[in-house]
């Protein structure tokens, strides 16, 4: 469980703004409301042109990481989508060049879900995974249609392997690089320093100072959070799933023939309610072993 996980996040987020509280206690305590006073004017209009430089970057960051979270999104339906096409075009081709390609289609899919996914979530990539993509593509490429309808087809079907690479391409370099270090390290310090800014104004009432100190401390700790959530699309409670691929991967083991009962992996990814559907599931399949035995008896029967 990592700083992008939904309890970590409200612990850290509950810590910084108690933080800031503290450390207008402790200016408090060391200096006199009357003392601050004197700085109120200078520091009026020197916390306007910080939090206004703060609030703009803090702002494009905030809808950078939110764009390119949705650009992860987009990529995967959009490879999945090639998947999915390219097994789909190649029943076009010659039975045993179209079981290799569909068969190859499957494999690039598992590997996806069972091992490419796992790594993108501390930002690699899996290489078994990009060597089975490779395998497709050099499947697809190598045919020479000689039919009429293999010739129409052919070239759609490059078409949409070539975007598969490409899809694949811009993912892997979504997950790879998030937000900077550098990007980091001014967010950091520029939230600190607004923080710190509004120590240098007393009010009579302290409790009203602390409230407003910690509300600034709060919404600037929710909009880095937000940032930490977005800019790592493919990692923590807030991520881009594989559910597209897992789509594919029932489709595709369906049209090779392959046992594909109801259970968990393919059935529940996209249900609001997973425990409701794990019963009506388990239901189901009780009721179909059930309308086996019947239909077993009854041709015993007949005989």
């Amino acid at each position: 469980m990592g700083i992008d996980s939904y309890p970590i996040g409200a612990a850290l987020i509950t810590l910084v703004t108690a933080l800031s509280v503290g450390g207008l206690l402790v200016v408090r305590k060391r200096c006199r409301p009357d003392e601050l006073r004197k700085c109120h004017e200078v520091g009026g209009y020197l916390l306007s042109v910080i939090g206004t430089m703060y609030a703009v970057l803090l702002g494009l960051v905030v809808v950078d990481s939110m764009t390119k979270f949705q650009q992860a999104r987009n990529v995967v339906e959009a490879e999945a989508n090639c998947l999915a096409d390219v097994f789909m075009l190649s029943e076009r081709f010659p039975a045993a060049k179209a079981k290799k390609v569909q068969e190859l289609c499957n494999f690039y899919c598992n590997q996806l879900i069972e091992k490419e996914w796992p790594a993108m979530t501390k930002g690699h990539i899996a290489l078994p995974a990009r060597r089975a993509a490779i395998r497709l593509i050099h499947e697809v490429t190598d045919f020479e249609p000689t039919t009429e309808n293999e010739k129409a087809i052919y070239p759609l079907l490059v078409q949409e392997a070539c975007q598969l690479w490409d899809n694949r391409r811009a993912r892997t370099n979504i997950a790879q690089y998030g937000v900077p270090n550098i990007e980091w390290t001014v967010l950091i310090i520029g939230g600190v320093v607004t923080v710190v800014f509004t120590y240098f104004f007393g009010l009579e009432s302290l409790g009203a100072q602390i409230v407003m100190t910690s509300m600034v401390s709060l919404l600037i700790s929710l909009n880095l959070y937000l940032v930490v959530l977005f800019g790592a699309p493919f990692s923590g409670d807030l991520s881009v799933g594989e559910g597209a691929f897992k789509v594919d991967k029932l489709i595709f083991e369906n049209q090779l023939g392959y046992r594909h009962d109801l259970d968990l992996d393919n059935s529940l990814f996209m249900h609001p309610d997973p425990h409701k559907k794990a019963q009506e599931i388990t239901q189901l399949n009780t009721d179909r072993k059930k309308i086996e035995n019947i239909d077993g008896a009854a041709t015993t029967y007949r005989k």
